[in-house]
């Protein structure tokens, strides 16, 4: 019986599995497939975490609300008539932003802005906005940026007293 030559492992040496040579074109294949199979675990993990961390989060603009809008008969600027109602979980500074416009002629009658500061949790305040520039027609009013900032530390409240 004659046996083959020990390979000459300086070049390599027999293939692993005879006759099952794998393919530049099928490592590549695997490669890109493994590769889009962790994109799309990752994507839906990314988007099923900021639905749970954002599941009740509540923006400032919500709280407010424009009661009334109209041109000052004195100065002819645009007033507008804000209401703040806190539904935050702590008390906080609301600023809010008014952008008024001159229905007559379309254009913007610039903004104006008010602060509540320190409103309490449910509790309710009513503020005036005027706006810099005079309009000769009608005043539009519109409720512009919105910010909300407590006004105490939340770790506050995590851990109340006896």
């Amino acid at each position: 019986m004659r046996y083959p030559p020990y390979p000459n492992t300086s070049q390599g040496g027999p293939p692993l599995f005879p006759g099952h040579r794998m393919g530049g074109w099928t490592v590549a294949l695997i490669t890109v497939g493994a590769l889009i199979g962790v994109a799309v675990v990752g994507l839906v993990a990314y988007i099923w975490a900021s639905g749970k961390v954002h599941e009740n989060l509540r923006f400032p603009d919500e709280d407010v609300t424009v009661t009334s809008c109209g041109r000052d008969e004195v100065t002819g600027r645009p007033v507008a008539g804000v209401r703040v109602t806190s539904e935050a979980a702590r008390p906080g500074t609301y600023t809010v932003h008014v952008v008024f416009r001159d229905l007559r002629s379309g254009v913007d009658a610039g903004e104006g802005g008010a602060t509540v500061a320190d409103l309490a949790v449910g509790a309710t305040a009513i503020r005036r906005v005027t706006g810099p520039v005079p309009v000769r027609g009608g005043a539009g009013c519109e409720l512009g940026d919105v910010t909300f900032e407590s006004t105490r530390p939340a770790r506050e409240e995590a851990s109340p007293g006896p």
